[in-house]
């Protein structure tokens, strides 16, 4: 990717996060109408890609090991996207963004835009999300709802998150046999 491109696509991803403070919170709904994948995630690794050296263009991607999915279908093995990481002396990151490490498990809101490339995905509303997975009281899984989204910060067990994500989700459109 050339350098203007890329100029153009952190400024497009990039400018709404300078307002990041006036930025009204996102419900789960609207996270999981902008996804074309819910899933529940392991981080299994991440590594960070400079492309010719160049540190303006580096990308961190972690590999995801999709344990269930809630919307969407896809690829079991998936490789998350996102703008900037660490290398050698230089450091970046994306204002807002989810940060990740490897052996974590958490519900991810992902688009998948490139359907030639439906393994390669990002994260929809930055650290919105992702929502960290832990085991809470009686084993019960507990979901860690960020403060960007609606009524976060807050822990919630997961099988309440996963019903409020179901309501969201549209039906499939019924189609009557034999008619297009």
């Amino acid at each position: 990717m050339n350098s203007p491109r890329l100029l153009g696509l952190l400024l497009v991803l990039g400018l709404p996060v300078l307002a990041w403070g006036s930025m009204p919170q996102q419900t789960l709904a609207q996270l999981t109408l902008g996804a074309d994948r819910v899933v529940l995630a392991r981080v299994v690794d991440q590594r960070v890609n400079v492309p010719q050296g160049n540190v303006k263009q580096m990308t961190t991607i972690s590999q995801l090991e999709v344990l269930e999915e809630y919307r969407g279908r896809g690829p079991r093995a998936l490789e998350l996207v996102q703008l900037g990481g660490r290398s050698g002396l230089w450091e970046s990151h994306l204002a807002g963004d989810a940060k990740l490490a490897a052996g974590e498990t958490a519900l991810m809101f992902l688009r998948c835009p490139d359907p030639k490339a439906a393994a390669q995905c990002v994260l929809v509303g930055l650290a919105a999300g992702k929502q960290t997975v832990t085991a809470g009281e009686g084993g019960r899984r507990e979901v860690e709802v960020p403060a960007q989204v609606k009524g976060g910060p807050i822990r919630r067990p997961l099988d309440e998150v996963l019903e409020e994500i179901r309501r969201a989700t549209p039906p499939p459109v019924q189609q009557e046999r034999g008619k297009r």
